[in-house]
C-alpha cells in the first residue's frame, strides 16, 4: 500500500499521520521513506524519520507542520547525511538511534550526536543499549534499556 503525507490513521490508542513523502516524491530509495507523526493516549509524541537522506529532511522541515516531539527516531541510523535544523525545529527530549553495534558505516556519527546533546535530548543508542523502550507515566518520560552498555 503506498502512502503520502497526509494520509492518517489509528492503531489502538495511537494516531499516527503521514508527513512524508510528499506526493511529488516518486524518488526509489532512503529519500522515499516514510516518515510518521504518532501520538495518543498515554504515547509519547513520537517522530519516526525511517532513512530519509538530508535533502529528503530538508523538504519535510519545509513542507510539514512540525513542532516539538517527546521522542525522534533519528533518521539513516545516525548518519552523517542529516539536517541538524530539522532535529531544531523538533526539540527531541528522547533521540533513538537504531543502530547495529560494530557496523562497517561508521553509524551512528559523532555529528549528529553532538546536535542531539547540544539540544539536551536524551541518546538511546541500540548498538549499546540493547532493546529501547520509552513511555509517558503521568507527565514524565520512562525509558527502558535492554543492553548493559552505558547511557550516553
Amino acid at each position: 500500500m503506498a502512502v503520502e503525507a497526509g494520509d492518517v490513521g489509528t492503531l489502538g490508542d495511537a494516531r499516527w499521520r503521514v508527513l512524508w513523502p510528499a506526493a511529488s516524491v516518486r524518488t526509489p530509495g532512503n529519500a522515499a521513506g516514510v516518515a510518521l507523526a504518532v501520538t495518543g493516549e498515554g504515547i509519547p509524541s513520537t517522530l519516526l524519520l525511517a532513512d530519509l537522506d538530508a535533502e529528503a529532511q530538508v523538504r519535510l522541515r519545509a513542507s510539514a507542520d512540525l513542532g516539538a516531539f517527546d521522542v525522534v527516531k533519528v533518521a539513516h541510523h545516525g548518519s552523517a547525511d542529516q539536517d541538524p535544523a530539522l532535529y531544531e525545529r523538533t526539540q527531541p527530549r528522547v533521540a533513538l538511534v537504531s543502530v547495529g553495534a560494530g557496523n562497517d558505516y561508521g553509524h551512528p556519527r559523532a555529528s549528529i550526536l553532538a546536535v542531539l546533546r547540544r539540544l539536551g535530548a536524551l541518546i538511546a543508542r541500540t548498538d549499546t543499549d540493547g532493546a529501547v523502550v520509552v513511555w509517558r507515566d503521568g507527565g514524565a518520560l520512562r525509558i527502558w534499556r535492554g543492553g548493559v552498555g552505558p547511557p550516553d
